[in-house]
């Protein structure tokens, strides 16, 4: 009888891991992306005079725990948003989504977004098989807001870095491994929009 309940409960935490593990890892995004949009309130907090040392010390964590922050990616049709950061390595695609060559600017240039799938459903770049022409994405930094529209997505091998090329106008191009589970997969999903709107 205690073996049958030891695996039951085994088997219950198995089964509700994965979901467990998304709802940490979405209220961390979601505690990062307003320590963000807060980011130049907090700066002007380390230099006013009557702020306390504890406060201070929490102010300074949260701005280099930002290290790299560009700004917010929001995708409504997919229940996306979560943190861009300088670079497309371990460290920024741990904490995010990575801005492939971080010296382009939005609004302006063909600006690459990397991002992990993980098997848990809704995990960052997961559900980006589902957009389609249209969708909109938004892009939200210290400055402006960027609204971008769908207009193709397709599949490239790896090494097609030609997808990242500037084009006449500002675009945004989304890229994961695909398919998703598959170890080193040879395969990019690419996820490509232009600029409809600067705010």
């Amino acid at each position: 009888m205690a073996w049958s309940v030891g695996f039951l409960i085994t088997g219950l935490f198995l089964l509700f891991y994965p979901q467990i593990e998304k709802e940490i890892l979405d209220a961390k995004q979601k505690e990062l992306i307003e320590a963000f949009e807060q980011l130049g309130n907090t700066s002007a907090h380390l230099e006013t005079a009557s702020t306390t040392e504890v406060q201070a010390n929490q102010a300074q964590d949260q701005i280099e725990w930002l290290d790299g922050a560009r700004g917010v990616i929001r995708i409504p049709k997919i229940d996306l948003q979560m943190l861009i950061f300088e670079g497309a390595n371990e460290t920024s695609l741990s904490k995010g989504i990575g801005m492939i060559e971080p010296e382009k600017e939005f609004g302006i240039n063909n600006v690459g977004l990397a991002g992990h799938r993980a098997v848990t459903h809704g995990r960052l770049f997961n559900r980006l098989d589902e957009l389609a022409p249209n969708d909109e994405i938004e892009i939200k930094t210290k400055t402006n807001i960027y609204e971008f529209v769908i207009v193709r997505t397709f599949v490239v091998d790896r090494k097609e870095v030609g997808v990242l090329t500037d084009k006449k106008e500002p675009y945004l191009t989304l890229v994961t491994c695909t398919p998703i589970g598959k170890k080193n997969p040879t395969d990019r999903l690419i996820v490509q929009a232009k600029l409809k709107n600067k705010g």
